[in-house]
């Protein structure tokens, strides 16, 4: 088998898009943080998680592979921006579908799922640590490009999001992150006006300050 190192992942943590099955059989698709331990998959997912009641349940999923960071940052803050368009095909030789149009595929079967409790500057927060065994992994482009200072910088501003919603929720001050937030998203700005980043980055702190300031 071809190993999953191959699809880029590697000990320190990647984004990637995980699909799993709802319970009515529909796909459903998240950004994820996996990394590699030896030839296993790890992953953390905070709760409450849609994937993780569908990994628990189903008992595998597939990493889909990517370097599209608007589809990640979309599919990651999906209720602040608007949603991508997903088309799903099959992916054997599990029952779990795949996305089209990624660079690279691995079927996942859970091994061992453990709660544990994570604790940052935003206080304690439930999660569970899910290891995974690869079963296949599939490589369908080699093409590479460089990584834009606009995509990371937009990546970084959807990582500051995520925590603002989560203090906001835990009625923690956010106006340090809100600086942080603004700061990325005219850097993006300056640096790639017209970019597709860009338009995602200015979407992003205007659903922001609306949820912050409502």
């Amino acid at each position: 088998m071809v190993s999953p190192q191959a699809l880029g992942l590697r000990e320190a943590p990647g984004e990637v898009i995980l699909s799993t099955l709802n319970p009515d059989s529909s796909p459903h698709a998240a950004t994820v943080g996996v990394r590699l331990k030896g030839e296993e998959v790890e992953m953390l997912l905070f709760h409450p998680s849609t994937s993780l009641s569908n990994l628990k349940r189903e008992g595998e999923g597939v990493l889909n592979v990517t370097d599209d960071v608007n589809l990640l940052v979309r599919l990651a803050l999906r209720e602040l921006l608007s949603p991508p368009k997903l088309e799903f095909l099959p992916s054997p030789p599990g029952k779990v579908p795949r996305l089209k149009g990624m660079r690279g595929y691995a079927n996942l079967r859970v091994k061992r799922i453990e709660e544990e409790e994570v604790e940052d500057e935003l206080g304690p927060s439930r999660a569970s640590r899910v290891t995974c065994l690869v079963e296949r992994v599939e490589v369908l482009s080699q093409y590479v490009k460089p990584f834009l200072r606009s995509e990371f910088l937009l990546l970084e501003a959807a990582v500051i999001a995520s925590r603002i919603l989560v203090a906001k929720e835990r009625g923690l001050k956010v106006r340090r992150m809100m600086e942080d937030l603004r700061r990325m998203v005219g850097e993006c700005l300056r640096l790639s006006p017209s970019s597709q980043e860009a338009k995602t980055a200015e979407e992003l702190l205007g659903a922001v300050e609306r949820r912050v300031m409502g």
